[in-house]
């Protein structure tokens, strides 16, 4: 038999070479440091990189890691700017350091405009905490009014869901001067339909101050539903005098069934200085004839012969020749010189001269 040689195969219980130890010694170590690799600094790694305090992107190897981290920092740095971005945190800032009122208005103007369309309801829950607090109130007062010229049955129902408070009292006030130029009988039925009785007079004495020049004989007509107070009267004569100057006849028949003496002489003085316009004779009579001897009658008279001189001196002269001496007379007689002498100085001097 052949005998095998020593290369060909080895011989039983031999041990292996001293390199291949060699090389598995370094596979070995190999593992052992890629098992020891921090997780941070592992290529094939997709978990959250932990970015510790004070890194740089640059000294981040993993490209994805690196754009996550930017992605995150933009994000922290527009959330601590959102406040500075807010348009009405930009407003109330600009209107404290603005001390031109052009500007100021101008601020309010830019700022409503782009509001148009936005939710109204939740700029004013907004602007109730606002600071500072008067212009804040201002701008709620604006956004209400720019809300109820689109939508004023929104803002009734809205006020109707607030809680008692400034706010509130705020916005009705300026929903019934809107509401009132715009939809009278709308706003009269908003009104009539509040719960609270103060909160309900007041609203009704704004809408009717509002239709006083519009539709004076309905505001009328609402004042004297009115609790009696100063305010309440003042409101009547202001609509019998505007009522007087387009059916004086209609509006002095009312007055005169005022059962309080008071109130129907200050209605009835003001209805017949509201009349002298269109035929003062017939106004300066009933002032005499009406009116109670005293301060109320002496300017009512006065009032009179001013706005009938300026027609015609010589009738207004003619009149006031009537009276008898007296405060009357001498009032009178000096504003319709007064007049008089404005057009016709001579004339007046003349007048006078044959009445001294």
């Amino acid at each position: 038999m052949k005998r095998t040689k020593d290369h060909d195969q080895p011989p039983e219980g031999r041990s292996f070479s001293p390199w291949i130890w060699l090389v598995m010694a370094g596979l070995l170590a190999a593992g052992v440091r890629q098992m020891r690799q921090p997780v941070a600094m592992r290529n094939d790694d997709t978990r959250p990189l932990a970015v510790s305090r004070g890194a740089r992107p640059a000294e981040l190897p993993d490209v994805n890691n690196r754009q996550k981290w930017l992605h995150h920092a933009a994000s922290f740095t527009d959330s601590m700017a959102e406040p500075a971005a807010d348009p009405l945190t930009r407003l109330l800032q600009a209107l404290q350091g603005e001390g031109d009122p052009l500007k100021r208005e101008q601020l309010f103007a830019d700022f409503l405009a782009g509001l148009k369309g936005g939710d109204m309801a939740a700029m004013l829950a907004r602007l109730q905490d606002a600071r500072p607090a008067d212009l804040a109130g201002d701008l709620s007062r604006r956004v209400v009014r720019l809300w109820a010229d689109g939508n004023p049955g929104a803002v009734a129902a809205w006020i109707n869901q607030q809680p008692a408070g400034e706010q509130r009292q705020l916005a009705a006030d300026n929903l019934a001067l809107i509401w009132a130029n715009s939809q009278l009988a709308n706003a009269i039925s908003w009104g009539q339909s509040l719960p609270d009785a103060d909160e309900r007079n007041r609203v009704l004495t704004a809408v009717a101050n509002e239709a006083v020049r519009a539709d004076a004989a309905t505001a009328l007509q609402l004042a004297v539903t009115l609790p009696a107070d100063s305010q309440r009267d003042d409101l009547v004569r202001r609509a019998a005098a505007e009522w007087a100057a387009g059916d004086a006849a209609a509006a002095v028949d009312w007055a005169e069934q005022i059962p309080d003496d008071t109130l129907r002489a200050g209605v009835l003085a003001g209805e017949v200085v509201a009349w002298a316009k269109q035929d003062p004779e017939s106004a300066a009579d009933l002032a005499v004839e009406e009116l109670p001897s005293g301060r109320l009658q002496e300017d009512t008279v006065v009032s009179i012969v001013q706005r009938w001189a300026q027609q015609a001196p010589e009738a207004a002269a003619e009149w006031v020749a009537q009276f008898p001496a007296g405060p009357l007379r001498a009032a009178a007689i000096e504003n319709l010189v007064v007049q008089w002498s404005q057009k016709d100085a001579a004339g007046a001097q003349q007048w006078l001269a044959d009445h001294s």
